[in-house]
């Protein structure tokens, strides 16, 4: 195996002709474990122009000498840099330093060096190491032997995630592992708190919109605003739209007025609406930390009536536990009653959801303070508690995450059990 870092000290020798230095490796990353080295780097002498010469005319590596001897003299004319393909990545210049994800053993490292390997008539990037041999190996040019220092300094490409810390990057087009998407919301949220924010949006631009909002939701608020901010805005709305009600009207309320207002734009007039209904509310009252976003159902249905007809509408909320009963069809009809989703599934599909549920209800007001209506649900021992206006009519749901988040002390990362 090679060194980045050893190589930069390589000469090019063309068949004949003066010597060329070599600057620097260019590859395309894409969804390959070990991304081939596409292009040399070259300039014939201080000052000149930089050539893009194809690995395909590397005739040999001679680690020995200390070179790369070409099978034919470059064509200045021919080979400049320009042509290089627009997701080219370079490896001195762009992945040297910089923020990787070693998905392995979920941490947040910098590549101090990258090792590179023979195969195929191809030379692969196969790993990159962080260890003190690796910043001995540029500040000396120690080679050292074999390859790169084993154990937690040294990581294997197949399992890094790249970041430039651009976020634009990834609708430009940018080639990207995208292995990160097979972690869950709450690792990817840990390993966000060792990243600068620019990083942070990248990483959550990489991810499909319901990841990226599952995500985002895990985060305390002094990552999420300046991440989210940063998010492509048709990106953002897409993402925005996904997240629990809750926590989409506390992120709207924190960014920037006018980002807010175009991202409202941009939602589906249902989801925008839910939303501008939470934002009336004051953040340390209970409508400032319920969703707005429950399952509800008359009570002259019959069982197997309304597992059909709730069908469509239990694949949207991420609060699902608790059916609320209405006295009619209307949407500002009356809150009679509530049953758990697994009463509605075992019940006989003749029974009316008026015989199912249970008529005694704890309720709270929009308007009460979230504190004490919060220690009110805890000490309920229940899932939820349902927030109804002065006709009766239900409005929203203060669930028992949102009740320990509000209780816990500031700072303190508590866990999404509706989500």
């Amino acid at each position: 195996m090679l060194a980045l870092s050893n190589l930069h000290h390589f000469s090019v020798h063309p068949p004949t002709g003066p010597r060329l230095r070599l600057l620097d490796l260019a590859v395309q990353l894409g969804d390959v474990d070990y991304p081939a080295v596409t292009h040399l780097l070259l300039v014939l002498h201080a000052g000149g122009p930089l050539l893009a010469v194809p690995w395909s005319q590397v005739a040999a590596v001679d680690a020995d000498a200390r070179a790369l001897r070409l099978s034919a003299p470059p064509d200045p004319a021919a080979l400049a840099a320009t042509a290089l393909p627009p997701d080219a990545v370079w490896l001195g210049r762009d992945v040297h330093d910089a923020l990787i994800l070693d998905l392995q053993r979920r941490h947040v490292t910098r590549a101090n060096d990258l090792w590179l390997a023979e195969s195929d008539g191809a030379l692969r990037l196969v790993a990159a190491e962080t260890g003190v041999r690796a910043v001995l190996r540029r500040l000396v040019g120690w080679r050292g032997r074999g390859g790169p220092e084993q154990g937690r300094a040294h990581t294997d490409w197949k399992y890094v995630e790249f970041l430039r810390g651009a976020p634009e990057a990834v609708p430009d087009g940018a080639a990207y592992h995208r292995r990160i998407v097979h972690l869950p919301p709450g690792e990817i949220a840990d390993l966000s708190q060792a990243m600068p924010y620019l990083h942070v949006a990248e990483l959550l631009s990489l991810l499909p919109t319901q990841l990226a909002a599952d995500t985002l939701e895990r985060m305390g608020p002094e990552r999420r605003v300046p991440a989210f901010e940063e998010l492509h805005e048709p990106y953002a709305a897409e993402v925005l739209a996904d997240m629990a009600p809750d926590v989409a009207a506390d992120l709207l309320g924190v960014v920037e007025t006018a980002l807010a207002g175009r991202l409202l734009d941009r939602l589906p007039a249902e989801a925008s609406a839910r939303l501008i209904d939470l934002l009336r509310y004051p953040e340390d009252t209970v409508g400032g930390i319920m969703t707005n976003d429950m399952v509800t159902a008359p009570a002259h249905l019959t069982a197997a009536e309304a597992r059909l007809a709730l069908r469509p509408a239990l694949r949207r909320p991420d609060f699902v536990y608790f059916i609320y009963v209405l006295e009619t069809d209307a949407p500002d009809s009356k809150l009679c009653g509530v049953l758990s989703l697994r009463d509605l599934v075992v019940a006989d599909d003749d029974v009316r959801l008026e015989q199912l549920m249970n008529p005694y209800l704890i309720t709270l007001s929009p308007l009460e303070p979230a504190r004490a209506a919060a220690y009110r649900l805890l000490g309920s021992q229940l899932a939820a508690l349902p927030v109804v206006g002065p006709a009766g009519q239900i409005v929203g749901a203060v669930t028992v995450d949102m009740a320990v988040a509000e209780v816990a002390p500031r700072g303190l990362s508590t866990p999404r059990v509706f989500a």
